[in-house]
């Protein structure tokens, strides 16, 4: 059994499979160029939403059931402060009748806590008016063509936060031998993480370098994706109906943050959602 492991990489996906060796008591060193809270690094700029997303692979409804069963448990837990909070999640669509397209992941019986439902336009704005939660304004979208929207209440994660929160975790970890995550060295084969985790004493070595790993391990079905990720205080930036600074803090006080959802043109397509 191994007794020891290099993981290399300290993204979300490092950080998580050091965290589970550690449950097990196997020994860790974790090493990675940059920090996880480095701007370069994709998971500091994950948007942390739990939506199955265009995957195909039936593994991940298994995956995925997990990870919101664990968020879930962070959302109630006072004393993971705010890594993770429950918000109303609502996609617009522009087709009269997409019941057939509900997505698998909304009717499994493990979803329950998602309260997910399929509503026509005028049902969510009157949803949005009893439960205080913000939405664009109404004009706007039925103008623009949306006529029903999936309405469901997830988990999002702050990134930032969590990575944190998982570091420090395994820094603090009795079975953590070695942590650097800030060595500016990137291996360019396989070999080199190999003669590294055995000048560590490592007998085992988990690769979670993300795309690098396109040329480490010659695999060119790896394929990169761009997105833009905005920053905005959420208690102080003023939405487009509100024409003034009083009426933007009314609305901070009264309604609850909610996530939109389009990959519906004209707002969204499935290339530019």
């Amino acid at each position: 059994m191994t007794s020891k492991v290099l993981v290399v990489g300290s993204g979300i996906i490092g950080l998580r499979t050091a965290r589970e060796l550690l449950r097990r008591q196997i020994r860790v060193s974790l090493v990675s160029p940059k920090h996880p809270l480095h701007p370069s690094t994709c998971s500091m700029g994950a948007g942390g939403l739990w939506m199955p997303f265009h995957c195909d692979d039936t593994r991940t409804d298994r995956w995925s059931f997990e990870t919101l069963s664990e968020l879930n448990s962070l959302s109630s837990n006072s004393s993971s402060g705010d890594l993770v909070e429950v918000l109303p999640a609502v996609a617009f669509h522009r087709n009269e009748d997409k019941s057939s397209d509900i997505p698998a992941w909304a009717t499994d019986a493990k979803a329950k806590s998602l309260s997910f439902r399929q509503l026509h336009i005028d049902d969510l704005y009157e949803e949005s008016k009893s439960r205080k939660f913000r939405l664009p304004r109404k004009e706007v979208m039925v103008g623009a063509g949306y006529s029903h929207a999936w309405l469901f209440h997830t988990p999002i994660i702050d990134a930032p936060k969590m990575l944190m929160h998982m570091l420090e975790e395994i820094e603090a970890h009795q079975y953590t031998d070695h942590v650097d995550v800030e060595t500016n060295k990137y291996y360019t084969t396989i070999e080199e993480m190999l003669d590294e985790a055995k000048a560590l004493g490592c007998d085992g070595l988990v690769n979670c370098t993300g795309m690098g790993s396109k040329q480490l391990c010659n695999d060119d079905s790896l394929i990169g994706a761009r997105g833009v990720l905005l920053h905005y205080d959420r208690a102080s930036c003023v939405w487009r109906d509100e024409q003034d600074r009083e009426s933007t803090e009314k609305r901070a006080e009264s309604l609850q943050d909610s996530v939109i959802l389009i990959e519906d043109p004209p707002f969204g397509s499935e290339t530019m959602p």
